[in-house]
């Protein structure tokens, strides 16, 4: 029994220690932030990422306000030649900029920062994701088009390795066209 709560409080001191380490975009907008946004890139410490990292492709996030501190995204991708929808129900939290929600079917908890936008061009996103004692980080690149700068594109790099992600886990997507998912 002390060894399980031993491992509970270690792993809410590894995110209160992560948490610490990131920051949110200064000012933030969420109207200017809100709308739709291309994942260009993805790099994680996450073994379901790092085993599978060359199989992920480029999709879609289409962020509304549902409530006063909700905010529904939808994520369009492919999944095994098939074009799926997934809502995840974002919770606003008190600092602007930081969201957060819970995945019943990974039975995770999900911290989301916005670090770095420009809100027309590209998105920086850090997610932590803690599922039992287990943290694991993931860094998303968002575009409001399918093409990034090269210089965005390095930004996305350098911040993964500033925070601890290895170059070959850091995977950015060649274009593709959007999936229209069929009405079930």
């Amino acid at each position: 029994m002390n060894k399980v709560v031993l491992c509970a409080t270690l792993a809410l001191l590894c995110t209160v220690l992560e948490s610490a380490e990131i920051q949110v975009q200064s000012n933030f907008d969420l109207n200017q932030f809100l709308g739709k946004w291309y994942i260009i890139g993805m790099a994680s410490d996450a073994r379901w990422f790092t085993s599978r990292r060359h199989k992920f492709t480029m999709s879609t996030i289409l962020m509304k306000p549902v409530e006063n501190d909700k905010v529904e995204t939808i994520l369009t991708k492919v999944r095994r030649g098939k074009c799926l929808q997934i809502i995840l129900p974002y919770r606003m939290t008190e600092q602007d900029g930081q969201f957060e929600f819970h995945s019943d079917r990974w039975k995770s908890d999900n911290d989301v920062y916005v670090a770095e936008t420009n809100y027309d061009e590209y998105a920086l996103i850090h997610n932590i994701i803690t599922t039992g004692p287990e943290v694991r980080t993931l860094v998303k690149l968002y575009g409001r088009g399918k093409e990034l700068r090269p210089d965005i594109l390095e930004r996305f790099r350098q911040y993964c390795l500033t925070h601890g992600l290895e170059e070959e886990n850091i995977v950015t997507f060649p274009k593709r066209g959007e999936c229209r998912p069929t009405p079930a």
